[in-house]
């Protein structure tokens, strides 16, 4: 039963998930995706009361600090490569290198953490369950385009 309610939970707000504004692309809800992500995980890792209030806090650090270093590598990925020289080449895979390994010791110190709060199994579940949420989304997106073309 938990498990058909939160799928019709998660139905309803990924239909909502998109809101549209006048005159430019569609843009998410961040509210919505983010109340949409917590229900998805909590249910995928069958996250107890307890440990989701210890554990929220924790993730919602982790992810700030992650999509900060991925905007960052964003931001290399979308230089000029007409005006690119040599040295500017070798600056940015170096700083790209870095990035990617401050990603890395992030996710190490992260899995650390998570691991005082959930079981070893629930910590090894939440990559994936994190993944299959974007899938989700990616999949309602596509849906949407073809949706809309009809």
């Amino acid at each position: 039963m938990k498990k058909i309610s939160l799928l019709i939970w998660m139905a309803l707000i990924s239909s909502s998930l998109l809101a549209q504004r006048r005159g430019e692309e569609p843009r998410y809800d961040r509210e919505k995706l983010e109340a949409a992500k917590i229900a998805y995980i909590t249910q995928k890792l069958d996250i107890s009361p307890d440990q989701a209030e210890q554990f929220w806090p924790l993730y919602n650090t982790f992810e700030d600090e992650r999509r900060a270093l991925l905007h960052q590598l964003r931001d290399i990925s979308n230089e000029d490569k007409e005006t690119l020289t040599d040295d500017k080449a070798t600056q940015l895979i170096n700083t790209k290198l870095e990035l990617q390994q401050s990603l890395l010791d992030l996710e190490k110190s992260s899995i650390k953490k998570f691991s005082k709060v959930l079981q070893p199994k629930q910590v090894y579940l939440l990559q994936e369950a994190d993944r299959d949420f974007v899938k989700h989304l990616y999949r309602m997106n596509r849906k949407r385009k073809i949706d809309e073309k009809r």
